[in-house]
């Protein structure tokens, strides 16, 4: 708390100076047996303490107390993105002869960390292999969904590629969003063997709920399909990428955190609570109980 007219409180001294060098002039105001004013001022009385806790707390509402509060803005949701991981089987095996890390391995670290830098969106978290299932729904908890990571293992969601599958849910996640926009990112290191949904269905999702995607092909030539990973994020305002191994994959991302800025922190709001009125209302009833203290002492 502070005051915004502290100067104003330099008024109590000032009070304190006219009591003992300016005496009250009795015989130049006119009040109902006024002479009893005099008498309990000279005296340390109830009267007098209702004196001074009226002048005191009207001082003190022209100093104007204030408490300023920093209030942080509420998160509004400007970018959902929802990260799209391939669990089939084949993600157990390794980069390359010459990268021996695992391609699940590599890409949990890199999306943990990736997933922590998105801290203004909105992200969710869709796993798939033979069929997909939602990991995390579209939310602000960051946290809970960069915990989810290390506990995704390889075929947990079967052994096979249901891609399209991946993609119908992802942008059924986001169907209902009020987001300024929407983002897929889609990593998968094989061809569409499985699932329900047929190409040209998925490519139709995304245009009708406009959603932008991002694919990432990883692994060794011809593991997956380039052409169609290309195909799905033209349609879409996206963009393609490969990584071979998890230098790459790092730096595919990180490109696409480029692409895809986070959104900037909105400015704290500073809110002023104006106390005056607390003070003010101590003055009036102070000044109140000391009228009718004054008052019935005469009868």
């Amino acid at each position: 708390m502070h005051f915004e007219h502290p100067w104003v409180l330099l008024a109590i001294l000032l009070f304190l100076f006219c009591q003992k060098r300016c005496p009250l002039r009795l015989d130049m105001l006119y009040f109902p047996r006024i002479g009893l004013i005099g008498k309990f001022s000279r005296k340390g009385s109830v009267i007098e303490a209702f004196k001074w806790m009226a002048v005191t707390g009207a001082v003190v509402a022209l100093a104007s107390p204030v408490v300023t509060k920093e209030m942080t803005p509420t998160l509004e949701p400007g970018r959902d993105m929802v990260l799209v991981i391939d669990a089939s089987r084949s993600m157990d095996e390794e980069f390359s002869i010459l990268t021996r890390e695992k391609k699940f391995e590599a890409l949990k670290k890199i999306l943990k960390e990736f997933i922590e830098k998105r801290e203004r969106d909105r992200l969710a978290l869709v796993v798939f292999g033979e069929f997909a299932y939602v990991a995390s729904p579209v939310t602000f908890d960051h946290e809970m969904v960069a915990k989810m990571v290390p506990y995704l293992k390889v075929g947990m969601a079967g052994e096979r590629t249901a891609i399209y599958d991946a993609l119908a849910m992802a942008t059924k996640l986001l169907k209902n969003s009020d987001a300024k926009t929407k983002v897929v990112v889609l990593l998968t290191d094989g061809r569409n063997t499985a699932g329900k949904i047929p190409l040209q269905v998925a490519k139709k999702l995304l245009k009708e709920y406009g959603v932008k995607l991002y694919t990432i092909g990883v692994g060794r030539p011809g593991d997956y399909d380039p052409e169609i990973l290309k195909e799905l994020a033209a349609s879409s305002g996206g963009k393609f990428f490969s990584a071979s191994d998890p230098k790459m994959l790092k730096k595919v991302y990180e490109a696409i955190d480029k692409l895809e800025p986070s959104l900037l922190k909105q400015q704290p709001v500073t809110k002023r609570e104006y106390l005056f009125s607390y003070p003010l209302f101590v003055a009036a009833m102070s000044l109140l109980v000391y009228l009718f203290l004054l008052n019935r002492s005469e009868t």
